[in-house]
């Protein structure tokens, strides 16, 4: 044999290496792949069954409706979460082409997307502010409450609405409670606000978490006139908050001239 024919043979068999690298490398992927999916399905499933079990103890039990309402609410939310999840599949990225990589993906998979799921509350914090808001004998006119890793904080607080508007950026995720004057000068009243921001650059799986974590937190935060989503700067306008407002608690009457 000669060199060229032993160099031809060596290329080939390189070439022929290289395929079957490839080839291992995208199985592994597919298996990673699956597995991630499984994951979320079991899940699902599993979350499904609570729901089912919610809707019957809402059937059989007349006492305390509102929690088991709230509760089957929240798990209906999560199913949604689920669905988001298994469609985008975006966790698949970090998914290793190693084999031996593949359980510790599986693995690490799991526990993070259980903490995506789980939102905390800062509830001492959250409802001082509420409190605060809701007083007539403090100065405060809003709060801001937001993610804080896997827990819901309050981030501020304040009574210059100008300065609420600063408080939500196009990555955030957030909740605001507002106080607002009402009235004419003949019956001035105080109205208050839920809003929920999700704003533009946030992604499609925190966007479907925002109906759930909206239930945890209006645990707490729940007394209020109006509730209102916001995703743009422009809606965050106190005009537009006070004719949502008017239209909840009907006509003013009197001059016309109201005070901000």
């Amino acid at each position: 044999m000669d060199a060229n024919s032993e160099t031809r043979i060596e290329s080939t068999y390189k070439a022929i290496q290289d395929h079957i690298d490839k080839l291992t490398e995208n199985q592994n992927n597919i298996l990673c792949k699956f597995d991630v999916l499984t994951s979320n399905v079991d899940e699902l499933r599993k979350t499904i069954a609570q729901f089912s079990d919610k809707v019957v103890a809402l059937e059989e039990v007349a006492t305390d409706r509102r929690r088991l309402k709230t509760e089957i609410r929240v798990l209906k939310n999560r199913i949604d979460e689920l669905y988001a999840i298994v469609k985008e599949g975006k966790e698949d990225d970090s998914c290793p082409s190693d084999p031996q990589d593949a359980e510790s993906c599986h693995s690490g998979f799991s526990s993070s997307s259980k903490v995506t799921m789980t939102t905390g509350l800062d509830r001492d914090t959250i409802r001082s502010a509420y409190e605060d808001v809701r007083s007539d004998g403090t100065p405060t006119e809003w709060a801001v409450f937001k993610f804080d890793g896997a827990r819901i904080v309050c981030s501020a607080r304040g009574s210059d609405f100008t300065e609420f508007r600063t408080q939500f950026s196009d990555d955030d995720r957030a909740f605001g409670y507002l106080r607002l004057q009402m009235g004419d000068e003949m019956s001035k009243r105080k109205k208050f606000m839920f809003v929920t921001w999700v704003g533009p650059n946030v992604s499609v799986i925190n966007r479907a978490k925002m109906s759930t974590d909206k239930a945890i937190i209006k645990d707490i935060i729940s007394n209020f006139a109006v509730e209102l989503q916001l995703e743009s700067q422009a809606e965050i306008d106190i005009d537009q908050f006070k004719d949502a407002l008017n239209r909840a608690g009907g006509a003013n009457y009197g001059t016309g001239i109201r005070d901000l």
